[in-house]
C-alpha cells in the first residue's frame, strides 16, 4: 500500500528501543485483554486441536512472554515448542511461562526474521506470529512469508494477528483511527504509558489491507488464506495460511 507519508525504510531506532525498554506497558496491556489476545488464543487452541490433526512442531517468532501459546497449545498435539524474542525481559518471563507446555520447549534470543532465514526447510509444522510482522516494510514481510512458507514445508500452517487497515486507507489515517479507537478503551493506562504505546505504534506500524495480507501469503507461496477472528474494534486481524 504505497502512501507518500509512510515512514522511512527502517523504523526510527530510538523509538524502537524505547519501547523495548517498557516492555511492562505492553505486558499491562495484554493484561487487561486490550488487543483481545485471550480470544486469539481460543481460536489458536481451536485450529490446532481441531484443524491439524497430528504432531506438530511450534514456532512463536517474536514470542514475548509466550503467553498466547501457553493458553492455546495444552489439549493439542504439540510435539515441540521453538520461541524466538529480542527482549531480555519477555524472555525471562517466558522461561517461567513454558514449563507449564506439555512438551519440550527452547527459547533463543534472535531477531525473529534471521531466526527464519536461518531454519532449513520443513524445521517446525506451524508458525505464529503475532503484533510484530506489521513492524517490517511491506518488500521486507514478503520476504519473511516467503521464508516461513519454506520453513513450514508442504503441509503446514502460518498463523498471523496483525493490524488491518481499510481498503485504500493511508497509514496517517490508520494511525489517527487507531488512536481514536483505542485510546478510550486504554482505561487502566496512565498518560505516560498510552504516550508510550503512541509512540511506537506511530514510529512503528505499518499495517496492510486485509486483501493486502492475503495477496503477500499468496505470492509466498500460501494456496489459502483465511481470516479466522478480528478484534471487536475492527483494527487486528488473525490469519490463518496454509499451502
Amino acid at each position: 500500500m504505497p502512501d507518500p507519508a509512510a515512514p522511512p525504510a527502517v523504523p526510527d531506532d530510538r523509538a524502537v528501543a524505547d519501547f523495548g525498554r517498557m516492555w511492562e506497558v505492553y505486558s499491562k496491556a495484554v493484561d487487561h485483554d486490550y488487543f483481545s489476545h485471550r480470544a486469539v488464543a481460543a481460536e489458536l487452541h481451536r485450529v490446532l486441536a481441531d484443524e491439524v490433526g497430528r504432531p506438530f512442531r511450534f514456532l512463536d517468532l517474536a514470542c514475548g512472554d509466550a503467553r498466547t501459546a501457553v493458553a492455546a497449545l495444552p489439549g493439542t498435539p504439540v510435539a515441540r515448542y521453538h520461541g524466538v524474542d529480542l527482549s531480555e525481559p519477555a524472555l525471562a518471563a517466558a522461561r517461567a511461562a513454558v514449563a507449564a507446555l506439555p512438551c519440550p520447549a527452547e527459547l533463543e534470543r534472535a531477531d525473529f526474521v534471521a531466526a527464519v532465514r536461518d531454519l532449513p526447510a520443513g524445521a517446525a509444522d506451524v508458525v505464529w506470529i503475532g503484533l510484530s510482522l506489521h513492524h517490517l516494510q511491506t518488500p521486507a514481510k514478503a520476504d519473511l512469508m516467503r521464508a516461513v512458507r519454506a520453513v513450514v514445508g508442504g503441509d503446514g500452517r502460518f498463523l498471523i494477528y496483525e493490524p488491518v487497515c481499510r481498503e485504500g486507507e493511508g497509514r496517517p489515517a490508520f494511525l489517527d483511527r487507531f488512536e481514536a479507537t483505542y485510546r478510550p478503551l486504554f482505561a487502566a493506562m496512565t498518560a505516560d504509558e498510552w504516550a508510550a504505546i503512541m509512540a511506537h505504534v506511530r514510529a512503528c506500524d505499518l499495517p496492510e489491507s486485509p486483501s493486502g495480507w492475503a495477496g503477500l501469503g499468496r505470492a509466498a507461496g500460501f494456496s489459502e488464506v483465511r481470516e479466522l477472528f478480528t478484534d471487536p474494534p475492527g483494527m487486528i486481524t488473525l490469519f490463518g495460511l496454509r499451502p
